[in-house]
């Protein structure tokens, strides 16, 4: 797609800057005779060459999902559209120009082996020119670009209906027939489930799970109604659903996603470690103080637990949440992310409170990256946690349920006992996969070491 004028303008005048003699400089800061970067193409793509290398979040941010600024949501766009563009040089010479404009360039070398290079590690702070356009005139180029990535990087969502593609029954890899607990007068729900971190409570006061979206306090502390952001258009595109084309999968915020299985949900939320502030990467074991104390806000805690596949003890995150079990109606239109991916999964707009029948606490304990210089990610690992079965409820009562099901008391003791069924259980999970064994024993305690006894005092020998 063609990029907005305004971004090729402004970004051909800075490629102009490094190769022309400004005043009173009395040569340019690139040799330009003969020089390849004279020409914009290798000049943009040298810009972006460590852009595209980078496997963590470009912009520096200390924002998350809840409270994003611009450089957050230039991330998640980013993300996603630098996926769809390998391989394309048109966009990634387009990718260099959106980055000549937002951060602070240096020269390094001399002569023809200069080389034009982004002036700070990753992740980079914007410049303070483009800091002061983005204060001053949010709605052209700063939009600009995030309308771009979006448009790259994103699609609406296809749809079916959730009866095509949710299973009957409870589908908890339990030992125990459905039977019964499927029988009902209504006849008309599909089972699927939903990881959510907030306590039941807060689900119930906000009648169920809605999309972020269509949360007003969320749109305002998100930043969606800013001049800068693509959403706040006529076309109010916070009001569709949209799949991630990097990622193949769900839009985070304008649809609530559903696994097929209770165990894949237990991988959502997602963890990512880069969410929580973008330098905690490698094991947990090397965090220092200072970053470990930023786990107590999100309810994340480091445990020590025994790998079984390495014969030791391990420090590794730990966080818990909880999957809502939900009846859905045949009816209810369903994304077809199981097209895109091999994730046993799907998503709606909102589950309804009505929805909703148990939640299931689980604790979750992840395995590390592949190497110090990565971050914690659950969708890169696999497996990528392990997974404890805690405890768990019904939503509302259990009269309630059974009433809202349409099936019969015996039915709603059937459902209750296959929940039961499932306490205590521990097994693996990757972001598509069950894996029955379990990389950590959960269970298992470090011995404790016995104090030493202080050595008696030495016998002193006297004459008589």
């Amino acid at each position: 797609m063609p990029i907005d004028p305004q971004i090729g303008t402004q970004s051909s005048a800075i490629r102009t800057s490094w190769i022309t003699p400004q005043p009173p400089a009395t040569v340019a800061r690139l040799p330009w005779t003969g020089f390849k970067l004279a020409q914009e193409q290798p000049f943009f793509q040298q810009i972006y060459a460590p852009i595209k290398a980078q496997g963590g979040p470009i912009c520096q941010t200390a924002t998350d999902i809840s409270n994003l600024d611009y450089a957050g949501w230039f991330n998640y766009f980013f993300n996603e559209a630098k996926g769809v563009a390998a391989g394309d040089t048109a966009i990634e010479v387009n990718f260099g120009r959106i980055a000549s404009l937002m951060f602070d360039l240096v020269v390094d070398g001399v002569g023809v082996g200069a080389k034009i290079k982004l002036q700070s590690p990753f992740p980079l702070p914007l410049s303070n020119a483009f800091t002061t356009l983005l204060a001053g005139t949010p709605g052209s180029v700063p939009k600009s670009i995030l309308a771009y990535l979006f448009e790259l990087g994103f699609e609406e969502a296809t749809m079916t209906t959730a009866g095509d593609y949710f299973g009957k029954t409870l589908a908890l890899k339990s030992n125990m027939s459905d039977g019964v607990a499927v029988r009902s007068s209504k006849g008309n729900f599909v089972f699927g489930y939903r990881g959510d971190t907030r306590e039941v409570s807060t689900i119930v006061s906000q009648n169920g799970a809605k999309c972020r979206a269509e949360l007003d306090s969320w749109r305002t502390k998100a930043g969606v109604d800013q001049l800068w952001h693509p959403w706040n258009d006529m076309d109010e595109k916070w009001k569709k659903m949209w799949f991630r084309k990097g990622a193949a999968d769900n839009d985070y915020f304008t649809l609530n996603s559903l696994a097929k299985e209770f165990h894949i949900s237990c991988a959502y939320p997602m963890f990512r470690s880069f969410e929580i502030h973008q330098d905690m990467v490698g094991p947990a074991s090397g965090w220092s103080p200072t970053q470990r104390q930023r786990l107590v806000a999100k309810k994340i805690v480091i445990r020590t637990v025994y790998d079984k596949t390495t014969s030791t003890w391990q420090e590794v995150p730990s966080d818990e949440t909880r999957v809502f079990a939900c009846a859905i109606s045949n009816s209810t239109p369903a994304a077809r992310t199981f097209d895109l991916n091999n994730y046993p999964e799907s998503a709606v707009r909102n589950v309804g409170l009505e929805d909703m029948i148990a939640w299931i606490k689980v604790r979750r304990f992840h395995r590390p990256p592949a190497s110090v210089h990565e971050h914690y990610d659950s969708t890169r690992t696999n497996p990528s946690m392990t997974i404890q079965v805690m405890t768990w409820g019904w939503v509302r009562s259990e009269e309630e349920t059974r009433a809202s099901l349409g099936c019969t008391r015996d039915g709603i003791k059937v459902i209750g006992a296959k929940l039961q069924n499932l306490m205590g259980k521990v097994f693996d999970i990757s972001h598509t996969t069950y894996f029955p064994e379990a990389t950590y024993d959960v269970t298992r305690r470090p011995v404790a070491q016995a104090p030493t006894k202080p050595s008696p005092p030495p016998v002193r020998l006297t004459n008589r």
